[in-house]
């Protein structure tokens, strides 16, 4: 725990505080080393799982025969044997930042991003308890830090079944998505609530995880709304007790005026 000089109300006292704890962890596929990412220690092992799957490096977790954490090393070591070897070299070492997805130059685009469309499927939200939901969202992220870090949290069939945080929004949803595919979870009729921006590239997130809406307290950008347009992802943001905005199919929210 470290401490904090804190001025309030015309004084000065010095306290404990909660600090968020910010590591490099360099992640060696096959023996090669592919990317370094700046992360919160947390659930590792579904943030590989979730970013490999995202990279298309596997479909399912069964696909890692070998993956070995080194904390005080900062590595991660991952053996995936039916990888092909053309695949790691399409690309060089990377970084990833905790505010990148995937630690390239430019924008995402839907053709460039290599992904479907969501399908349409049956989820509906009703736009009475998107207020509520978020609100029990909050309540987790207030307890378990002290606010520098991003949350993503998974619903379905009715509930919030995780929620997963890091100082990297990019790297809080792939904590997510690793977490749902090693339990082998259904996304189709599933929401992401989300404590950041809805950018283009969490949206691309969004959309590789399958999930058709994402739902947040935050703003969308411009790119962000016209990709989730196009992948047929529902993006609600500017979430409050009694209000949101919803910024794109607003066929899958229940709502007199919709």
């Amino acid at each position: 725990m470290l401490t904090r000089d804190h001025y309030d109300q015309g004084e000065w006292r010095r306290e404990s505080a909660e600090i968020v704890r910010e590591e490099a962890f360099t992640l060696f596929i096959n023996g090669r080393e592919w990317t370094t990412m700046i992360v919160t220690p947390t659930d590792l092992y579904e943030l590989v799982v979730g970013f490999l799957a995202a990279e298309h490096f596997i479909v399912a977790p069964q696909e890692i025969s070998i993956c070995q954490i080194r904390e005080s090393e900062g590595q991660v070591w991952v053996r995936i044997p039916g990888l092909r070897p053309e695949l790691l070299a399409q690309s060089g070492k990377r970084y990833i930042s905790n505010c990148c997805g995937r630690g390239r130059t430019g924008f995402y685009f839907a053709e460039d991003a290599d992904i479907r469309p969501v399908p349409q499927g049956a989820l509906r939200l009703k736009a009475h308890i998107l207020g509520s939901l978020f609100n029990e969202f909050s309540a987790w992220t207030q307890m378990q830090h002290s606010g520098g870090l991003h949350a993503a949290g998974l619903w379905r069939e009715g509930r919030l079944v995780a929620i997963r945080a890091d100082v990297g929004r990019h790297n809080a949803l792939d904590k997510l998505y690793g977490y749902s595919l090693l339990h082998a979870l259904s996304l189709g009729e599933a929401a992401v609530v989300f404590s950041g921006r809805l950018s283009s590239e969490v949206i691309i997130k969004i959309a590789r995880m399958g999930v058709p809406a994402v739902i947040s307290n935050a703003a969308p950008t411009t790119l962000g709304i016209a990709l989730a347009e196009a992948l047929g992802i529902t993006a609600v943001g500017f979430v409050r007790d009694e209000e949101l905005s919803v910024y794109s199919h607003p066929e899958r929210i229940d709502a007199p005026s919709l």
